[in-house]
């Protein structure tokens, strides 16, 4: 979040609000808020489960992931939409799943690995 900035004419004691084209409204901050622990879940279901490295430099389904990880096929499906809603994969028509550079983070030995 932006700090409010003083404008030169405004006194110390009466900020102005410097809005950014680039934040977005405050209920989507709030919503941001409420739903980055699910985020933070998914993205540790992930790194558990080692979809990085399942899924390497191709592409998978959930329910091939789901034969090598032991997961149930339909909530993994799920899982790895909400991956690719957040930027660590990307999912094309026939349901494949594949790494975005963000989700290569994951990977074992990745440099600078967020695993």
């Amino acid at each position: 979040m932006k700090q409010a900035k003083i404008s030169k004419g405004a006194s110390a004691g009466a900020p102005t609000a410097s809005a950014s084209a680039a934040e977005p409204p405050a209920h989507v901050q709030v919503i941001q808020m409420a739903t980055s622990l699910w985020v933070s879940r998914a993205v540790y279901a992930a790194a558990r489960l080692g979809l990085a490295d399942l899924i390497g430099s191709g592409q998978k389904t959930a329910d091939e992931l789901a034969r090598n990880t032991n997961a149930h096929a339909p909530s993994l499906y799920r899982l790895m939409r909400t991956l690719a809603s957040v930027g660590l994969l990307t999912e094309n028509g026939e349901h494949r799943f594949a790494l975005t550079p963000l989700g290569a983070s994951l990977k074992d030995g990745a440099p600078g690995a967020a695993r």
